[in-house]
């Protein structure tokens, strides 16, 4: 049986209320600040996401190690996943596929757009804002397990590593020095280089990375929680104020900058103080917990797209208190759908499922 960390479960209903006032308000916020050059100490800093992976590949890892038939726990990880996700998708076509088509018609050029688009929704950008998040996620779990049962982790990691180091280069810490790709045969993507980018990040910056990363910290649980604190932070400030300092002092900030070098040992910090909570109360309310924060990540942008209309207010208009109540009435929103769904009975929870 594995440990329960109530840690875990706190670091989910923290970051993602986070993520829905990030949304909500501190995004725009900060995009209204005229000195955007300190957006650079806020980098290494942008710890949530990383750790969200962290911590799924963590939980994964110690998952199908305890099951019976570690691949079907896999694969029943995944679909359950997948199944949300391409719920949100139909919606993203119901929403802007459907009526494209209907206006545009069922021509060649217009089939080819919507479905340029569709793809990208699907596998680069979300149906919605912040569901980005979910195939790097699937993408990093499939290959961790595949890179686990043929024993090869640490080449995995060495893999990882690498690509983590060239993303750097294209959308990270590195991207001050000139990043030319020499397209060659491959001239005709070079339209999508952009493009190209993000997913590489997405994918092997984000995804592969941080939940391979998970899943060695669970491979090595015990020893990592033996480490001592020092370890862990030291290094942690040091690369952290040496590569800000250095962006400050050499980069022109812009919003392509996703990933930093110091972005590891700092989720590796936050991750070893999650696993060190004691409060073994919290437990208790893990379910309710638990279903809160992912309603709350998952069903957000959603529901603020829904009282924008609702109230008949402007986003780019929006006053600091109207703000404020756009933020209280989302959380509030997700609050009555967990306590909806606790309330239903479990044959129609499962029936929903």
């Amino acid at each position: 049986m594995r440990n329960y960390y109530s840690g875990i479960t706190l670091f989910k209903l923290t970051g993602a209320l986070l993520v829905v006032t990030a949304h909500a308000l501190l995004i725009p916020l900060m995009q209204e600040v005229p000195e955007q050059q300190y957006q650079f100490a806020l980098l290494a800093l942008r710890i949530i996401v990383p750790c969200f992976y962290v911590v799924s590949g963590f939980l994964v890892y110690q998952g199908w190690t305890h099951a019976a038939v570690p691949g079907a726990y896999v694969r029943k990880y995944v679909t359950r996943i997948g199944i949300i996700y391409a719920f949100f998708c139909f919606l993203f076509m119901i929403r802007f596929t459907f009526p494209a088509l209907q206006t545009g018609g069922l021509g060649l050029s217009n089939l080819f757009l919507q479905t340029k688009i569709l793809v990208y929704a699907v596998f680069l950008n979300g149906p919605f804002l912040q569901l980005w998040f979910i195939p790097p996620l699937l993408f990093g779990v499939l290959i961790s397990y595949w890179l686990w049962a043929r024993n090869r982790l640490l080449i995995g990691m060495i893999a990882a590593g690498v690509g983590y180091a060239i993303c750097q280069w294209t959308s990270g810490s590195l991207r001050a020095f000139p990043h030319d790709f020499p397209w060659g045969p491959f001239s005709l993507l070079e339209g999508y280089k952009d493009d190209l980018i993000s997913l590489f990040t997405r994918y092997f910056g984000f995804g592969l990375t941080f939940v391979l990363l998970g899943a060695v910290l669970a491979r090595k649980e015990q020893p990592f929680l033996r480490l001592k604190p020092r370890s862990l932070w030291m290094p942690a400030i040091v690369l952290t104020l040496f590569e800000t300092g250095l962006l400050l002092s050499f980069a022109d900030w812009n919003e392509k900058y996703k990933l930093a070098f110091s972005l590891i040992p700092n989720t590796i910090l936050l991750f070893y103080g999650i696993l060190r909570v004691p409060l073994k109360e919290v437990q208790k309310y893990h379910r309710a917990i638990n279903l809160f924060s992912i309603i709350a990540f998952v069903c957000h942008i959603p529901l603020m797209e829904l009282n924008l209309f609702a109230l008949d207010w402007d986003r780019a208009s929006m006053s600091g208190l109207e703000g404020l109540i756009y933020l209280l009435l989302t959380l509030a929103e997700c609050l009555a759908i967990t306590w909806i769904w606790i309330r239903l009975p479990a044959k129609k929870k499962s029936v929903v499922l």
